[in-house]
């Protein structure tokens, strides 16, 4: 996760392994993580390169990132 989302996380860290579970989904590591609403709803995810939404499920193995993006003028 990106620096700007691991100050705000409840792990306060960029790098998490999370222990393998069949019913995991991008948005059950974006709440355990302490987002939700539109904090969450900002959020970006990317599984193993591809953009995935976050009711997609993480496959044993996979490596998922979470973005946020942020605009400037």
């Amino acid at each position: 996760m990106t620096a700007l989302l691991a100050k705000r996380a409840k792990s306060k860290s960029q790098e998490l392994e999370l222990e393998f579970q069949p019913d995991l989904t991008v948005g059950t590591v974006i709440a355990r993580e302490g987002f939700s609403g539109t904090d969450a709803e900002a959020i970006t995810a990317v599984i193993n390169g591809t953009q995935a939404t976050h009711d997609q499920g993480i496959a044993d193995g996979d490596t998922v990132e979470l973005l946020v993006g942020i605009a400037g003028g």
